[in-house]
């Protein structure tokens, strides 16, 4: 099953994106690099293993983070030649609050993919073609443009290599394998993710005998479950018709002009549907209106038609005060 339930809510979901957050819902916007996704202690960490009837490989006994990272990389997924998909359980007090859906692979027509879903009924599907996503928010669809230079190639990446996994450790956090054993014929790993702030969460990983992650569990300090993913292999994604649509550009397309005001960054075109409006979405620049950057932009309406003209979208970078 591809969509998950919850009360009053049916799922609905792109990957966008990006990583979870203390086992917590996703924020619109996580900006993780491969180098910065995995910061582990290495092989130097004891585990202690379980006594069971199963026995351990001396690999499996050694188990790091990293190796299981490493074995769930997007790109070494995909290159089994099988799509996979992951659905995401957010509880609060033992009940069900919220629901993710992630797909990762290729289309029917043999173009990479990323989907997202969720139970609010935010859709996001990646258009690679063209270097920018469409979603669905409110039964609306717009485009979402991440018009600054590598972030929307880090926003790839970042989904591409780290789908699988419930935390992504930044500098100054890390997990860590804890305990190893074996239950019905898989790998059952333990870890404890310690974040930057102090806080804690245990995960429990069942794997393959490959370390490809079948599912995991995400519990806070007092043992209350947090979350629950699961991994399906050779899973497909029907994009959405109004996408599909949209994609095809048989009504024509726009052009909208991105303009860096500094000279810092080069300016560049994206190419988009007559009658789809378009979003920014940015961090460190401000997108205007207008070569002075007095006027901060906004798309503006169709014609009657409902058709959007082509637009020049002026950036410019940030300044902190005083400087």
């Amino acid at each position: 099953m591809r969509r998950l339930k919850r009360i009053g809510l049916t799922i609905v979901m792109v990957a966008c994106a990006t990583a979870l957050v203390a086992c917590g819902k996703k924020d619109e916007l996580v900006l993780v690099t491969t180098e910065s996704t995995v910061s582990t202690t290495e092989a130097t960490t004891e585990v202690t293993t379980e006594a069971t009837t199963e026995e351990l490989t001396e690999m499996e006994k050694r188990i790091t983070y990293q190796d299981m990272y490493d074995a769930n990389k997007g790109d070494v997924l995909l290159s089994g030649g099988e799509n996979y998909s992951m659905n995401t359980i957010y509880y609060a007090n033992g009940e069900e609050t919220f629901s993710e859906y992630q797909f990762l692979g290729f289309d029917s027509k043999g173009m990479y993919a990323q989907v997202y879903e969720d139970s609010d009924g935010y859709v996001k599907v990646l258009d690679a073609a063209n270097n920018y996503w469409y979603q669905i928010k409110d039964n609306q669809l717009s485009i979402l443009l991440y018009p600054e230079p590598l972030v929307a190639a880090a926003i790839v990446d970042s989904n591409h290599n780290s789908m699988v996994f419930g935390l992504s450790g930044g500098a100054d956090s890390t997990e860590v394998v804890e305990e190893v054993y074996k239950q019905d014929g898989m790998l059952m790993v333990k870890t404890v993710y310690s974040g930057a702030s102090g806080e804690k969460y245990f995960m429990e990983y069942t794997l393959d005998d490959g370390f490809k992650v079948q599912k995991f569990d995400c519990y806070n300090q007092a043992g209350e479950k947090l979350s629950y993913s699961f991994v399906t292999a050779g899973a497909s994604y029907d994009i959405p018709e109004d996408i599909t649509e949209a994609m095809a550009m048989e009504q024509g397309y726009r052009t909208i002009s991105i303009t860096y005001v500094d000279g810092d960054q080069f300016d560049m075109p994206y190419y988009t549907p007559l009658n789809v409006p378009v979003e920014i979405s940015t961090l460190e620049y401000e997108a205007y209106s207008n070569e002075a950057c007095t006027v901060p932009w906004s798309e503006v309406a169709p014609d009657e038609a409902g058709v959007y003209k082509d637009v020049t979208i002026y950036m410019k970078k940030n300044t902190k005060e005083g400087e």
